[in-house]
């Protein structure tokens, strides 16, 4: 698949109230939490949280506290905090980092014990081994089959690709692990859901330099652009090297989106337009992969509206 590539840098930082894979690099730059001494995320302004904000920013939590600092999360809207802890993200973060003011202590194990049991909605969840995958992938399939209309093989396909990536969060790092979680939104035409998938470990750069046959690469975007090639891994094994690009075609079939981060650099593909952009951000360790897809009966509605015209 051919994807034009255009480059943009990054110069202004306007106000957000949404913190999801687009606008996390907005709130690196305000903060800049891995250069502060007593890091502190602040929420303030902040009214939905998607799925890649939760992963990303539980990488970047757990990415701060492997330096020894402990950060702090403040300024919380009373809304956000209740999906925080539906979203199972702060017993996932309650060990690497404080809540200001903080949440009482009987609150993760209360939601945990909810953990499940909508099956629109996958928690954001650790990721150091495949045990959570075969249920988390399950779930996926779930969804796209019966709720959004997609045939099972490619309700399948979507979930391997799904897979593959969640795999790299810890296959390709050590002293690191990944997270992953899943969010549905809308309804009827307009229903669509977005999958996270974040790790803290060296990112796509220095794992494809794994591979003696790579050789150096100049930047992080150059990175990214190789790895969603296919065959391009850190390993020298041809089989290897298929995630990125598989998830790509996905996306481009269901008229989805993709994002890519690693470093400094994120590129974002929208299927629509056969097109990637390629954005200059702040630093984050690891790799963050975002990806929409839409309900089916979204595209049936579009055809027949083209076919009245």
């Amino acid at each position: 698949m051919a994807v034009t590539l255009n480059a943009i840098m990054v110069i202004a930082v306007p106000a957000f109230d949404k913190l999801d894979s687009i606008s996390f690099d907005q709130l690196l730059a305000r903060q800049d939490p891995f250069g502060a001494a007593r890091p502190l995320i602040d929420l303030h302004g902040v009214r939905l949280v998607t799925p890649a904000g939760l992963v990303k920013l539980a990488a970047a939590l757990h990415a701060i506290a492997r330096d020894g600092r402990t950060p702090t999360i403040t300024q919380i809207d009373d809304s956000v905090r209740t999906y925080l802890m539906r979203s199972g993200f702060v017993s996932i973060v309650t060990p690497v980092a404080e809540f200001d003011p903080p949440f009482p202590s009987h609150v993760p194990n209360t939601f945990e014990r909810m953990r499940g049991s909508n099956p629109l909605l996958i928690e954001v969840t650790k990721l150091e081994s495949g045990k959570a995958l075969p249920q988390l992938l399950n779930q996926i399939v779930g969804v796209l089959n019966r709720r959004f209309k997609y045939p099972k093989y490619d309700a399948f396909d979507a979930a391997t690709a799904v897979s593959e990536i969640a795999q790299n969060t810890f296959d390709h790092n050590c002293g690191a692990c990944g997270f992953l979680a899943m969010q549905v939104y809308g309804t009827g035409p307009k229903r669509f859901l977005e999958i996270g998938v974040s790790d803290f470990g060296d990112g796509v750069a220095a794992t494809l330099m794994r591979n003696p046959k790579i050789g150096s690469i100049p930047s992080d975007g150059h990175a990214i652009r190789l790895a969603t090639q296919l065959g391009t891994s850190a390993f020298d094994d041809p089989t290897r090297g298929t995630g990125l690009f598989h998830l790509l075609e996905i996306a481009f079939k269901h008229e989805g989106s993709v994002q890519i981060w690693s470093g400094r650099a994120k590129m974002r593909f929208r299927m629509d337009q056969k097109r990637g952009w390629e954005f200059t951000v702040p630093n984050l360790p690891g790799v963050h992969v975002a990806m929409t897809l839409r309900s089916k009966t979204s595209s049936h509605q579009r055809a027949r509206k083209v076919d009245r015209k």
